[in-house]
């Protein structure tokens, strides 16, 4: 057997793993392509150039505060900021790159450049080690920078040990404090810094970095792909980087945009273009026909709900700017051509709703249990949605008909009389208009003008006798023997205010509720329900009725009869009732065949659905 050199085997393990660690090790897009000069920042040209000048003037703060979004370039700002100012060649808005402090702090090892996490060293202790190194001098460079990354996250005790330092650090301390949420800072760690404020990056800058970088990494993408790549990025850098990352691995060196909007999970143009076409055009059967294919599809209705009010806002932006558009929406130029060509016939008014609806749908789906039920019932209330009417035409119609016109543009009446003439006499039977002229064609005004003339002839009002309180009871007439009648409306009346007075005013109901037959000794009353009757026949009632017989009948007698059906229609209460009725019929009759009400009715092309009359004038 042959002898084994010592350490062989760990040895070419060793060698192995670090074989396979140098083969694996990959760097992302959003760490390989860091800017690292000012002039390579997108979206950020005011940042650069503010930090350029205050470097030439020699007009650096102590302590500068970095807000934005994620994503936009504050960490790598600040860097470069650590490289203008440690350069060898510096302070210099042009670091060389390639100087020890350069490398050192593109690398994240330099001594003198300290990188702190605030979300995870908020405490007090944190921030006294970093007061009691402040005071030593930089082991190397020029200036001893602290970067404080999420320095809202400092806790409340932490940021007021830290103001002191913040004031006045040494002379060769440098603060840059980076954040998303400016406002949960105090107000007294703002106050001492200077503040630069990061803007989302437009999708237009991030497509042209996302180019340049496909054509470095040899990927061949279509510009609808790189557009769909930015709007998931939400004007982050970083995250449009990722997300760049994942579509490469998916789709390798050529991303198609179908390919690219399936992996991302986002409705793809076609569909969504489908969709809105089905909406405009009022198909309810399409418009579910659409939901249905993308929920086949695989497609999250909820971020097709998502995308589908996206797509009506980018409608309606580039129906209201116009050529301006393409600095609004984030499309690429044939896209928003068709936008634009989709949105052409289409009143600003109706776009409007569909956005805020669609908006309101989306919100809705995202917290429905049954997505696709609630996005279909959302669609086809859109497309069966009565049409809207522009305001300003609105406007012409109620102007016409104030004018005396039937709802259409206002014209030169050719009877209209001419300048120095004398009135022509008014049209017999017309009602006289607002002006005092009456209204052409012999109509009355319309009916908001003149409320003191009647739609309709008046019904004469039917005379009631007063109560028997006002009038004196009528004296007893001798009447045929034994020939029962039925009292007329005035006794009942009389007999009814007769028991009110007396305070028995419910008891006074039950007259207006009866049949009566009155034979000349004895008034019979006989009510529609056994309820009525059995009133009726307590002694408390009973006793209430005979004494007002007696104050206007006089010596009769008050008995209570079987249950009558008739008495629902024929007694005072019913033939009261059913006169109302009749009248309310003939009022509500008269208004929609009233001229003036189907005028207005033609001029805004609508219909009566309900007339609603005055119960109190009936």
């Amino acid at each position: 057997m042959s002898k084994r050199p010592r350490f062989s085997g760990p040895f070419v393990f060793l060698v192995e793993l670090r074989v396979w660690g140098f083969k694996m090790a990959y760097l992302v897009l959003a760490r390989k392509y860091r800017p690292a000069m000012l002039s390579e920042l997108v979206g950020q040209e005011h940042i650069a150039r503010a930090l350029c000048n205050a470097i030439e003037m020699k007009r650096v703060p102590h302590a500068l505060l970095f807000c934005g979004a994620r994503g936009t370039g504050k960490t790598s700002t600040a860097r470069i900021v650590a490289k203008m100012l440690n350069c060898v060649n510096g302070p210099t808005p042009t670091p060389c790159g390639v100087c020890a402090p350069c490398r050192e702090i593109a690398s994240s090892t330099c001594i003198d450049v300290h990188e702190l996490d605030a979300a995870s060293n908020r405490g007090i202790d944190e921030i006294r080690e970093l007061r009691s190194g402040v005071g030593y001098s930089p082991v190397r460079d020029r200036h001893k920078i602290y970067i404080i990354d999420e320095a809202h996250m400092l806790t409340n005790e932490a940021a007021n040990a830290f103001l002191k330092t913040l004031e006045e650090p040494p002379a060769h301390v440098t603060f840059i404090l980076a954040t998303t949420d400016p406002q949960r800072l105090p107000i007294t760690i703002r106050s001492r810094c200077q503040r630069y404020d990061f803007r989302r990056v437009k999708a237009g800058d991030i497509v042209k970095l996302l180019a340049k970088i496909c054509e470095s990494e040899g990927v061949i993408a279509e510009l609808e792909a790189l557009y769909l790549v930015a709007r998931e990025g939400d004007g982050s850098l970083r995250d449009s980087l990722s997300v760049l990352d994942q579509v490469i691995a998916f789709g390798g060196a050529n991303l198609v945009g179908d390919e690219v909007a399936g992996l991302l999970g986002v409705a793809d143009r076609n569909r969504t273009h489908a969709l809105m076409q089905a909406l405009l055009g009022r198909d309810a059967k399409r418009a579910i026909e659409s939901v249905a294919a993308a929920h086949d599809h695989g497609m999250d209705l909820k971020t097709f709900a998502r995308t589908m009010a996206m797509e009506s806002r980018d409608l309606l932006v580039a129906r209201l700017t116009g050529a301006n558009a393409r600095d609004l929406v984030d499309r690429a130029e044939t896209e928003l051509e068709q936008l634009q060509a989709m949105a052409r016939d289409v009143p600003t008014a109706e776009l409007e709703r569909l956005a805020h609806v669609l908006l309101e749908l989306a919100e809705q789906v995202a917290r429905a249990g049954h997505p696709r039920l609630t996005l279909e019932l959302g669609m086809v209330r859109l497309c069966r949605a009565a049409a809207l009417i522009d305001v300003a035409d609105l406007a012409v119609r109620v102007e016409s008909l104030l004018a005396g016109g039937r709802g259409l543009p206002p014209a030169r009446n050719p009877q209209q009389t001419p300048q120095g003439a004398p009135p022509k006499p008014p049209t017999p039977g017309a009602l006289p208009s607002p002006g005092g002229l009456p209204s052409p064609g012999g109509l009355p005004p319309p009916p908001g003008l003149a409320r003191t003339q009647p739609l309709t002839p008046p019904r004469p009002p039917q005379p009631l006798p007063e109560p028997a309180s006002a009038v004196a009871p009528p004296a007893p007439q001798p009447l045929p023997a034994r020939q029962p009648r039925a009292l007329d409306d005035a006794t009942l009346l009389a007999w009814a205010a007769a028991i009110r007075d007396a305070g028995k005013s419910t008891v006074a109901t039950l007259i207006d509720r009866a049949l009566t037959s009155f034979d000349g000794t004895t008034v019979t009353l006989r009510f529609g329900t056994e309820f009525l009757s059995s009133s009726a026949r307590e002694a408390d009632s009973l006793d209430a009725m005979q004494a007002g017989a007696t104050r206007v009948l006089g010596d009769v007698r008050v008995e209570v009869g079987p249950p009558d059906a008739r008495a629902s229609q024929e007694s005072l209460s019913g033939r009261r009732q059913r006169e109302k009725s009749t009248s309310r019929s003939d009022r509500e009759a008269a208004l929609r065949d009233d001229s003036r009400v189907q005028m207005v009715v033609e001029a805004f092309q609508g219909e009566i659905t309900h007339v609603s009359v005055d119960e109190a004038s009936l």
